[in-house]
């Protein structure tokens, strides 16, 4: 009888420490960047069609983070021009994306998988990623479904 309550307990522990959690995205676009900074969203669809595979997004060829599936995270950078890319394994057009960060902006920064087949007829698919910046509006609605994690 004891180890079934202390059972419950843990288990009601555990449930409202996951509602508690880490804050929505919704709470986290509603949240401006510091002074100064502005602020990156990479997100990438939760698709079943595609690829399962992370992707390494970097900035000015410098690694941020990982875009998984199903997956937005942010960073907040000094105000210049970046260009941001993902990692694919083969070269790839608009893998790479020219972005002005200014002060107090937001960008939203969508990491899409894009097939791409063996050209010598093997038909192997290739893990090919390609970035896209999407509009406030569209990119809120697309990354509401998505978790939230540090990349």
């Amino acid at each position: 009888m004891r180890a079934r309550v202390l059972l419950v307990v843990a288990a009601s522990v555990l449930f409202l420490l996951a509602c508690s959690g880490s804050p929505s995205v919704e709470q986290t676009v509603a949240v401006p960047p510091p002074p100064g900074k502005g602020r990156l969203y990479i997100y990438r669809d939760a698709s079943t069609y595609g690829s399962q595979v992370w992707t390494a997004v970097s900035l000015n060829h410098m690694k941020i983070g990982d875009a998984a599936p199903g997956t937005v995270f942010y960073r907040d950078v000094a105000p210049l021009d970046y260009e941001i890319g993902v990692q694919s394994d083969r070269l790839f057009p608009n893998e790479f994306k020219a972005v002005r960060v200014a002060p107090g902006s937001i960008t939203f920064v969508k990491v899409q998988f894009q097939p791409l087949w063996d050209k010598n007829g093997l038909g192997r698919a290739a893990e090919t990623f390609v970035i896209a910046i999407v509009d406030p509006e569209t990119a809120r609605a697309q990354m509401s479904s998505l978790r939230l994690v540090p990349g």
